[in-house]
């Protein structure tokens, strides 16, 4: 870069505290952070200033104008700025595309008026010289200030960061809220007893008056699954497509729960509020994914959940590259997006692949097929289908979750169910074992799934037997992994052929991998960026490839479950939070399991229980009247240690003396048996 040495021995010049520039309708303009004690100094150079725009070193001066990372130093010319780290690549690339193209600008010195009390050195705007250079993403500060300052717009993430599943995120202007997706997530191991879990979702009853919507991305259970337990304190229209509002229907009527479902399609705008909602076309692995950008008064959020770039999808209905696009070019304030495989390089493979797999293993194997995979995956299910049909078999459906799935998007023409192809489970065993497949549940270990119930030998209708193919069309997700692989063990024991390895090309994921993540962000050019559906360190590198691509990293934002992004037209920051958590679902009880109940349950599990019960009386002579009885379970066998439990209610009758029991504080007598037994 070109620069200007101060000269020596001059004293620093307070009166500037930091200037940055951006562009103003083609002007560079340079702000200044301190002008009530610059104006003097102004007034005696101004002229000078303006008969030197021309000049080739001020036409350079730009890129100094960067700041410096430190914040809070003088910036102005003649004086050297401060290198900011890691862009020594970024700085020479700028510098030698200004010197290939150079043009002819002029400056304008602006005044912004602010006090010491608003702008502090760490909040100094540091830009991007890769970024500005290419006017790829759009340069702002992340400072309160002037117009378009007031932050009237939240985005609050109440699941699905830091984690895989239950999605679920708030959008609020002013006082009005509209919400995306209600998800859930499966226990994880030390979850005794629990079913599944749901966000906590009390900031949302706490407003319920102001929540106006619930817009849906897409039907798999990380994004509707809760839905049929928040919509029971919540009243408020539901917007999503035709097979999203058609699979949570089922899930409503199967919980008793009255909602009103407003059916929505690709490029179509709803008024919602202060909200304008426009559904675009998604390719995932369920079909009718939907993005969505939310126009507000303060700017477009455009939400980009699960979606990988299928160029040859089994509906053949593509992402709607057009629409994304025509959006950035009009200008997006924040993206959110789909973190799940940003580890991962290149490009995800397409859905068609999986059906290429199914046709060679429906071929080669001898007797029958069991294939389980994800109740919600419509695309996996119609591959199957089309398999079986080539290879003359006939498909059972086995498990609730799938019979519901099937019976719910064949009318709606989401499956293409061949004639005469589907049977009742109950007649697999009167025909040949080479002409049966059974599509079940169960691709993540769930202990009440089909897949789970044959392994061990519990399924009334299907038995595992020496022959059999068992294709598990699916990847566990994080924390699965130890269940998934006891049901493999499982089936292994009782003689199946198990084919579950990726390496067979029986699954392909349905999130985008580095190459289209980068693809989405050139496309949309975002001035802010929150990663979302992913583990933190998925939130993590995703944020850390935006800024590779030319992005700020103050203008990248990773949030945690229950924090509030707050932005106004030009800024955008992290300012508190709101209750967050999880609602653990235990059989028909909806949050009557807490961390305390849990605790105790991993306590029983871990290292049993010792009941003591006895009856005594506080009347005239305080005494024991009965017991004291000592029952033990998960800790030791009683008729093998009677002695023990001769000694445990002898330490327990001396504990209770007169006095003791006359006082009547039975606490302090209970924790006193606690710590002596």
């Amino acid at each position: 870069m070109n620069e200007e040495k101060k000269p020596q021995g001059s004293a620093p010049d307070n009166n500037i505290r930091t200037l940055h520039t951006e562009r103003i309708k083609g002007v560079d303009v340079m702000v200044n952070r301190d002008i009530e004690k610059m104006m003097a100094a102004e007034q005696t150079d101004t002229k000078d200033r303006v008969r030197a725009v021309d000049a080739p070193e001020v036409k350079n001066e730009k890129k100094q104008a960067n700041g410096n990372a430190e914040g809070g130093q003088a910036h102005r010319r003649g004086r050297k700025p401060a290198a900011r780290p890691n862009n020594t690549e970024q700085n020479s690339e700028v510098k030698d595309s200004t010197e290939r193209r150079p043009r002819k600008t002029k400056k304008v010195i602006i005044n912004a008026n602010l006090n010491d009390d608003q702008v502090s050195p760490s909040q100094s705007f540091i830009a991007n010289p890769l970024a500005s250079s290419q006017n790829r993403y759009r340069q702002v500060s992340q400072v309160k200030s002037g117009k378009g300052g007031e932050y009237r717009l939240k985005v609050i993430p109440l699941g699905g960061l830091g984690e895989v599943g239950k999605n679920m995120t708030v959008i609020q202007y002013g006082e009005d809220i509209i919400v995306v997706d209600g998800g859930l997530a499966f226990p994880e191991d030390g979850m005794f007893g629990i079913d599944l879990v749901i966000p906590d979702y009390s900031y949302l009853v706490e407003h319920r008056n102001n929540v106006l919507g619930f817009c849906l991305t897409h039907a798999h259970e990380d994004h509707i699954g809760g839905l049929p337990y928040v919509l029971k304190d919540i009243q408020a229209p539901v917007y999503g497509s035709t097979l999203t509002l058609g699979l949570l229907k089922g899930k409503l009527v199967e919980n008793k729960v009255n909602a009103d479902l407003r059916q929505v399609a690709p490029r179509e705008e709803v008024e919602i509020g202060p909200f304008k909602v426009e559904f675009f076309r998604l390719t995932h692995s369920i079909p009718d994914s939907m993005g969505m950008a939310v126009h507000t008064p303060v700017g477009t959020i455009l939400i980009v959940s699960d979606f990988k770039m299928d160029m040859s999808p089994i509906d053949g209905k593509f992402m709607d590259f057009g629409r994304i696009s025509a959006l950035g070019e009009k200008g997006v304030l924040l993206l959110l997006s789909d973190s799940t495989n940003v580890e991962k390089e290149g490009f995800s493979e397409s859905e068609r692949t999986v059906g290429y797999s199914f046709e060679k293993i429906f071929y080669s194997a001898k007797g029958r097929i069991i294939v389980t995979s994800f109740a919600s995956h419509v695309h996996r299910v119609q591959q199957v289908l089309w398999a079986a049909e080539r290879t003359n078999r006939k498909v059972a459906v086995v498990g609730r979750g799938m019979q519901n799935m099937v019976a719910i998007s064949g009318p709606l023409g989401y499956l293409d169910i061949p004639p005469n192809i589907l049977i009742d489970i109950d007649k697999i065993n009167s025909l040949p074992a080479e002409k049966v497949v059974v599509i079940t549940t169960g691709s993540q270990g769930e202990p009440l799934s089909g897949l789970t119930r044959m392994a061990s030998g519990a399924h009334r209708q299907v038995q595992i037997l020496p022959g059999d193919t068992v294709v598990i069309s699916a990847t566990p997700i994080p924390g699965n992994e130890r269940t998934v692989a006891k049901t493999v063990d499982n089936l292994f024991r009782l003689g199946a052929n198990v084919i579950h390895e990726r390496s067979a090309g029986i699954h392909v994921s349905g999130h985008a991998c580095k190459e289209e993540l980068k693809m989405l962000l050139n496309m949309v050019k975002p001035r802010f960026f929150m990663p979302i559906h992913g583990e933190y360190r998925m939130l993590y590198k995703h944020a850390l490839l935006a800024q590779q691509l030319g992005m700020p990293e103050e203008n990248t934002f990773i949030l945690e479950n229950g924090q509030i992004l707050e932005l106004s037209r030009r800024h955008c920051r992290i300012n508190g939070s709101v209750a967050s958590g999880i609602v653990l679902i235990d059989g028909l009880g909806v949050g009557d399991v807490g961390n305390t109940v849990l605790k105790d349950r991993r306590l029983f599990s871990e290292s049993g229980v010792i009941v003591l019960s006895l009856i005594y009386t506080k009347q005239k002579k305080p005494r024991i009247i009965a017991g004291p009885e000592i029952y033990s379970r998960g800790f030791i066998f009683e008729k093998e240690y009677e002695h023990i439990i001769g000694e445990m209610k002898e330490k327990a009758v001396a504990l209770c003396t007169p006095e003791k029991l006359a006082d009547g504080n039975i606490h302090d007598l209970r924790n006193q048996m606690r710590n002596t037994l």
